[in-house]
């Protein structure tokens, strides 16, 4: 138990985000009068107390931004010191790490400046910070910003199963077959009204991306029925690039191949996370290593040359043994490009329910193994993005060969760009390149409610658009 005293400052989530890499969350108490740690705040110094061990900085009190910082750099100093422990991010707990080398290179600070200021303030690793400087490098070609454009996302809640990882809005297809032919006739009528709005301010589509859930668990006549709506809307040869999560290989069949290809996308995810049976079957998966191998080779066969693959390290009961049958198998696929996840328990997912505890202790040596291998196939890091929760403080990383990066995924994380997002639990970002802002217009998770309040959320969509693009 981490009894804490918070001294001279009511900086609670601060001080919470750096205990919470050394205890459990349900460990961390906050006590105002019994307490064997303290974070101090007095007038020229912040301090940060467990046991025989006290670290401090000399601090500006009326610098907000500065004093949380101190509070957690004193804090993640000391209780490394305390458990002996390294924390290879540092205290970046935030998601976009590559945002502040950018950030910092947009004031003028070269590369070297850059490094050291994220080992000396943000407290990372030597590889960490060379690693968020390479994927800021490698995306930075994809970052230019054009007036009158935005990317699209299209949401499909639905897969063949649930995985226990999960914690998306996902339902499974075969037991709502009506809801989602209702779900399709819903997500068509916002297509309506967006596109049409999109197309009439003479606003165009840079990137195109179906996700979900699993966007192949839809049946070809779904899938043929979405994408010809936004064909009369887009012209979807003129996208810079249209991906679509055909993830599950037992949701894909030649069909539905040769029908995303007919359409133009140019860019397919076949995501096995694993290549080990017996996780499969573990994680709530209802495909072989066999029903992967011979699903990507029929995506080869019928053209697709831009093919991602999606793994996850610290899976329940995988090794370095486990890693290396998964990288060995890919090798021989040969993808375009690898996302490497590390696993996070997800407050909604099956993990969490069970109060999953992963008892992995060499997911470090996974990863790196995992992430050499990538470049041994040729790839580069492109881009990152961290999570809460993970099972490990490591960080989700996009390999790609050169010239397939995922500029989605890149545009997703650096936020340069407005993501017009449509069908349930979307998102919509709405960037004010000016103000230096983002603005975010939330759909509603539940599909039901989806259904029964779409004119609601078209319309706080088109307000929110209007706010940009129609002055």
């Amino acid at each position: 138990m981490a009894r804490v005293g918070l001294i001279g400052h009511d900086f609670r989530y601060e001080v919470f985000q750096i205990l919470n890499l050394f205890y459990e969350k349900e460990e961390i108490q906050f006590s105002k009068d019994n307490y064997d740690i303290e974070s101090i705040l007095n007038e020229e110094q912040v301090l940060f107390k467990i046991g025989e061990i006290t670290e401090k900085e000399y601090v500006d009190k009326n610098d907000i931004k500065s004093i949380k910082n101190s509070l957690k750099r004193t804090a993640l100093k000391a209780l490394s010191k305390y458990f002996n422990k390294n924390i290879p991010w540092g205290i970046l707990v935030g998601i976009r790490p590559t945002k502040i080398v950018h950030e910092l290179k947009k004031r003028g600070d070269s590369l070297a400046e850059i490094k050291k200021h994220l080992i000396d303030y943000y407290l990372l690793n030597e590889d960490k910070a060379n690693l968020t400087i390479e994927v800021a490098e490698n995306e930075s070609k994809f970052l230019s910003v054009v007036q009158n454009k935005v990317s699209l996302y299209v949401g499909i809640p639905f897969c063949p199963t649930r995985c226990v990882y999960c914690s998306f809005a996902s339902n499974s297809i075969y037991s709502n077959e009506k809801l989602v032919e209702t779900y399709v006739d819903t997500l068509l009528k916002e297509f309506d009204s967006i596109l049409r709005y999109l197309k009439s301010h003479n606003i165009s589509i840079d990137t195109l991306y179906f996700g979900g859930g699993t966007p192949s668990s839809l049946s070809a006549e779904q899938i043929d029925r979405l994408l010809n709506r936004v064909s009369s809307y887009v012209n979807l040869n003129s996208l810079r690039e249209f991906t679509f999560e055909a993830g599950r290989p037992d949701s894909i069949d030649e069909n539905k191949l040769k029908l995303l290809k007919d359409y133009g996308v140019t860019r397919i995810s076949i995501n096995p996370q694993t290549m080990n049976e017996e996780t499969l079957v573990k994680i709530g998966r209802r495909h072989s290593t066999k029903d992967i191998i011979d699903k990507f080779n029929l995506a080869r066969e019928i053209g697709f040359d831009n093919i991602n693959m999606d793994i996850i390290v610290g899976l329940p009961d995988e090794n370095l043994g486990s890693i290396n049958k998964t990288m060995e198998a890919l090798k021989k696929l040969s993808p375009e490009s690898i996302t490497i996840h590390t696993m996070a328990i997800k407050r909604a997912s099956i993990l969490n329910e069970i109060e999953y505890k992963n008892k992995t202790d060499n997911i470090v040596s996974m990863y790196n193994y995992a992430a050499n291998c990538c470049r041994d196939m040729g790839m580069i890091p492109y881009y990152m993005y961290r999570q809460k929760n993970m099972v490990s403080p490591l960080e989700n990383v996009g390999y790609s060969k050169r010239g397939k990066e995922c500029i989605y995924n890149i545009q997703m994380i650096a936020e340069n760009i407005s993501i017009v997002s449509l069908g349930a639990d979307a998102i919509t970002k709405i960037v004010y390149n000016e103000e230096n802002r983002i603005e975010r217009v939330a759909n509603v998770k539940d599909v039901r409610e989806y259904i029964n309040r779409i004119d609601e959320m078209v319309q706080k969509k088109i307000e929110a658009l209007d706010d940009v693009f129609a002055k």
